[in-house]
């Protein structure tokens, strides 16, 4: 005689394949945490080297209850923010037109494959000359590092397109900017974003860097400021500052991209 087996809320399923690599990140992350809190703390580090993480948030707290960070933070995102938004208005209409002119994107292909292998930074002399000191040349560098991962993935998403919702755009007698506007870019809005997202955290490292040797102030200077006085606290204080207002941006980029990919499925 056959029984049936009752599953009731108690009996376990198993972990989908999303539920188990969300589940083996945040293990990475928390291992990771726990390493910068525990590690200097029990001798695997050098205190000297690497901070617990809770007192790389109190000296960041410290620093932003007393002003202290304010002109450094508002010095290196007006720069990051001003190269992102540089690489948005030029690389997206670049990217549509690298993908529509066919001859264009044959003879650009290979310096494009080959942009990010050429020392950028060797060129900040050149632009100090011709901009002279101050955020400009900033900009510059870090429009330079975030452009061409926009053009790339712009054209890219582009040229992925499927067909068949072309010829449906078509047949519905829509125009080549109707096509762009409402075939084309909602179709390749995964590839855009992605660029996008990339895009902002090539502009964050070449404003960072920039300000290594370009600035006297902005939390890429304050970094490398900290570092050459042994002050070892603020150091880690502002480059925690740096990974929390880049994952911010970036997760408001992701909602940004989620939303506007629900509402293409809709």
């Amino acid at each position: 005689m056959s029984t049936i087996t009752d599953i009731g809320p108690s009996a376990s399923l198993p972990l989908t394949r999303s539920q188990r690599v969300k589940a083996a990140r945040g293990a990475i992350v928390l291992g990771f945490l726990a390493f910068v809190e525990f590690g200097p703390t029990v001798g695997l580090v050098d205190p000297t080297t690497l901070i617990p993480l809770s007192a790389m948030l109190g000296e960041l707290w410290t620093l932003l209850s007393t002003g202290a960070l304010e002109p450094h933070v508002v010095q290196t995102f007006s720069a990051v923010f001003g190269a992102f938004a540089l690489a948005l208005l030029t690389g997206v209409p670049g990217g549509v037109l690298l993908w529509k002119v066919e001859t264009l994107k044959e003879i650009l292909d290979p310096y494009l494959l080959i942009y990010y292998a050429v020392p950028f930074f060797a060129f900040y002399p050149l632009l100090i000359s011709i901009m002279g000191l101050g955020i400009a040349p900033i900009v510059a560098i870090a429009w330079g590092f975030s452009v061409v991962i926009v053009v790339t993935n712009t054209a890219s998403g582009l040229a992925e397109i499927p067909e068949v919702y072309v010829k449906a755009g078509r047949d519905m007698n829509l125009t080549p900017r109707q096509l762009l506007q409402h075939v084309y870019f909602p179709a390749a809005v995964p590839y855009v974003f992605t660029g996008l997202k990339l895009g902002f955290i090539y502009a964050l490292i070449g404003t960072i860097a920039s300000e290594f040797i370009l600035a006297d102030s902005g939390l890429g200077w304050l970094i490398s400021f900290n570092y050459d006085n042994f002050d070892v606290r603020g150091m880690y204080a502002a480059m925690l500052l740096v990974v929390l207002l880049a994952l911010a941006v970036n997760g408001l980029l992701i909602a940004i991209e989620k939303r506007l990919y629900r509402r293409v499925r809709a």
